[in-house]
This record gives C-alpha cells, structure tokens and sequence, in this order.
C-alpha cells in the first residue's frame, strides 16, 4: 500500500484555534488540501485559524484568495468571539507584500515580528486531498470572485484570468 502523499503543512489544533504550518509555495496546488482540513476544523468548532508563514516562500493569488475566503466564512460565524479570524504569523517582507497587492491583508490579522506556536503544540503533519481538475478550477473561480469583490484593483488583475477558467469550465 503506498503512504499517503503529505501537503506542504502540518497542523494541529489548541482550544478554539487551528495552528497550520507553512511549507514552501502555498498554491492553487495545495489550495483544496488547505480547505479541506479547514473545513473539517471550523465543522468541529474551530474559530482562528493560525498560519505560521515561517517557512513559507510565497503564495499564489489562489491561495491568497483561500486566505480571504476562509476570513471572510470565520467572521459571518463569529458570533461575538473576540478571537475569531485568521490569523497570520512569521511573515516575512515579501509575503507581505503579496498579501497586501491584492487587499487580503485588511482581511486577515498580521502579527509584526516573530511569533512562537504555543509551547508543547505538537504539529502533525497533513495529508494532501486529491482534487480534479474541475474542483480545483471551481475553487480558483470562486476565491478569485471573492478578491475581485474585496479590492477593485482585483478586477483588472484577475478579470481576463477568471474570464478564461470560467471558460474552461463550460467546455
């Protein structure tokens, strides 16, 4: 039997909030194995998500959108929990920058500095879900509405894009 493949993450959860690890590019790749296991967190009461960017070399715009999507599904659900949101730490200069091209970083919490995971928080690593080529261009769609809807600088960065998957999909 062969192992399963790993995502380019580990997690683990304390309390109300998801810590999730960064490895790598956080892509349209690895984007459905996020959502996955964030979806299944917020089903069993999660209300912050953490992402440690540490070791994080970049994100593409689908991931970003991830980011906002995530944000935005946590805040209609927080029903007066101060801590409610995604939370983003370790972000290196670069990252930021992403980030704030596209407006996610109004979005989400951005802690300055270096920012341990909590003492004794054991990281495990994830699976990665297999998704079709339908999936993953759903999700694109749909993230990418959500950064066009949050900044209108996004229409003219990502309009032409979302025109050519939306495409693609009705072929």
């Amino acid at each position: 039997m062969k192992a399963p493949k790993r995502a380019p993450f580990s997690a683990a959860t304390s309390g109300e909030a998801l810590y999730v690890r960064l490895r790598g590019l956080g892509s349209m790749h690895n984007a459905p194995t996020l959502e996955a296991f964030a979806d299944r967190a917020l089903e069993n009461g999660v209300c912050q998500l953490v992402f440690d960017f540490q070791r994080c070399t970049g994100v593409d715009s689908t991931f970003m959108g991830l980011l906002l999507d995530l944000s935005n599904r946590l805040r209609e659900r927080a029903k007066g929990r101060p801590l409610a949101g995604v939370v983003l730490i370790n972000v290196d200069e670069h990252a930021l920058k992403q980030l704030s091209s596209v407006g996610v970083d109004a979005f989400v919490t951005i802690k300055p500095g270096r920012t341990p995971i909590p003492p004794g928080l054991k990281l495990i690593e994830v699976d990665s879900v297999e998704a079709s080529t339908e999936e993953r261009l759903k999700l694109m769609v749909r993230v990418h509405k959500e950064l066009v809807a949050s900044d209108a600088r996004n229409k003219a960065k990502f309009g032409a894009f979302l025109e050519g998957i939306i495409a693609e999909l009705n072929s």
